[in-house]
């Protein structure tokens, strides 16, 4: 075992890439090619894998361009074109060096001007359309990017956005029900996804209205409990909002009398419900999730509610995770608790009030030990 030949990667030079920085003239240094050369070897490695798994899956033993493309597209980067030929590329040598080139076939442009056989395109159609605005005016303004489409939007899907997310946002809590129930079985709105998820996105914007994040978390929770939906790197995004709720120190929470508390115990519970259905979709989403609440349970300048969500979403996800992330912090983290709740003064009482908050969250969390 120990004479086993050690794995060995084909790997791009720094040399080549400084070349290739010349040729579209930009001069490197030796540090900086070093250091991006290391990022394309990683870079293309992670790509032939996951190239891979796609030729598996297809039951084949020949990767295929076609899998290299699916790889780069689940990684949300643009597919290559140019190499889809079935032939094998012919090859030439210059003698002057040890350097080989594809040799470029010439090509007939008034015949393929004129071939009927028209070449189909790798690119997917797209278009580009304004997102209402969140504060249930119609608005018709781009806020922010707007998301892109795989299709065209027909005339009724594009009247039924309208309706459903002016229904949710809206004032009326019949119509948001019946919308909720319609989003989480309707089998034909999967090429809405993209506009439900934009407009999920905007929990930033509405920070001061819990009311309005309320029905946002539950548009996600909809749309998550659509059997006829596939989420694929939506779920990323889908995440990062209701992480937003869970952490972040909103404005609502300035004032006492708003009860963010149980929003972020809702958007904690949704955030586990969507990793335990939606969790394989998303590679590493798991430790990514892991870091985010360690790092902001770890960082004592962060409010005590953001504390609080970080608590409440790792007893949400299980025990392992409090196991992992919480039991090892709790030794420094309840002096600093601590602190805070023996003092009696006035000044500090609604801190005090926020830091009960967190140690009943604890004490909830460690039971799960």
């Amino acid at each position: 075992m120990a004479d086993r030949e050690e794995r060995r990667f084909a790997e791009v030079s720094r040399d080549s890439v400084k070349l290739m920085a010349e040729s579209s003239g930009v001069e490197l240094g030796d540090d900086v090619a070093a250091l991006l050369a290391e990022d394309v070897c990683y870079r293309l490695r992670e790509a032939a894998q996951s190239s891979s798994q796609f030729m598996r899956h297809a039951k084949r033993r020949k990767l295929t361009v076609e899998d290299f493309n699916k790889a780069l597209r689940w990684s949300n980067v643009e597919a290559i074109s140019g190499y889809g030929s079935q032939d094998a590329l012919p090859f030439r040598s210059v003698k002057e060096g040890e350097l080989f080139f594809v040799e470029d076939r010439d090509i007939n442009l008034i015949e393929l001007a004129l071939a009927t056989n028209i070449p189909k395109g790798c690119a997917e159609t797209m278009v580009r359309v304004n997102v209402a605005y969140l504060d249930g005016k119609g608005n018709i303004e781009p806020q922010g990017t707007v998301p892109t489409a795989v299709q065209s939007l027909s005339e009724d899907l594009l009247k039924y956005y309208q309706q459903i997310t002016r229904a949710i946002l809206g004032e009326d809590p019949h119509l948001m029900k019946v919308a909720l129930q319609d989003i989480q079985s309707n089998s034909k709105i999967a090429a809405l996804l993209p506009y439900f998820v934009y407009v999920i996105s905007g929990v930033k914007s509405v920070s001061h209205d819990l009311e309005q994040l309320n029905r946002l978390l539950h548009m996600v929770k909809s749309l998550v409990q659509n059997p006829y939906l596939y989420l694929g790197s939506y779920v990323r995004s889908l995440v990062s909002s209701v992480m937003y709720c869970i952490l972040e120190p909103l404005a609502a929470s300035i004032n006492p009398l708003n009860d963010h508390w149980t929003l972020r115990d809702y958007a904690a519970l949704l955030l586990s419900h969507i990793f335990w259905t939606h969790g394989d979709l998303v590679s590493g989403l798991y430790h990514q999730i892991l870091l985010s609440l360690q790092k902001v349970l770890s960082d004592p300048v962060r409010p005590l509610c953001s504390h609080y969500g970080a608590v409440v979403g790792l007893h949400a996800l299980g025990w392992k995770a409090v196991e992992r992330v919480l039991f090892p912090h709790l030794p420094a983290y309840w002096a600093n608790l601590q602190a805070v709740l023996d003092d009696y003064s006035v000044s500090n009482a609604q801190v005090k009030a926020d830091g009960h908050k967190v140690y009943g969250a604890i004490l909830v969390g460690t039971l799960t030990l």
